[in-house]
């Protein structure tokens, strides 16, 4: 028996800056080697956006808000696998 493995990234997409300076969050889902990427509606500071740890650092009120926002779509995605 196979079992396939589900693979969540949040990815940043530098090449969109918007006029407050903040690039869009993209997800991208894989499962049995097959990619799905959509636009998750968020907006970063590039600068606090740390890809290997997939959330966006220092703390204040807008990374919070973005964090927790991650957070429950990794969740709802896991829940619907």
């Amino acid at each position: 028996m196979k079992h396939n493995k589900l693979t969540i990234l949040f990815l940043l997409q530098k090449v969109r800056v918007n006029k407050q300076g903040k690039c869009p969050i993209r997800c991208r889902i894989t499962y049995s080697k097959e990619r799905q990427e959509f636009a998750l509606g968020l907006f970063v500071n590039p600068n606090h956006w740390k890809s290997e740890l997939q959330m966006a650092k220092p703390p204040n009120e807008d990374n919070k808000f973005i964090n927790s926002q991650l957070s429950l779509i990794k969740t709802k995605i896991n829940q619907a696998f």
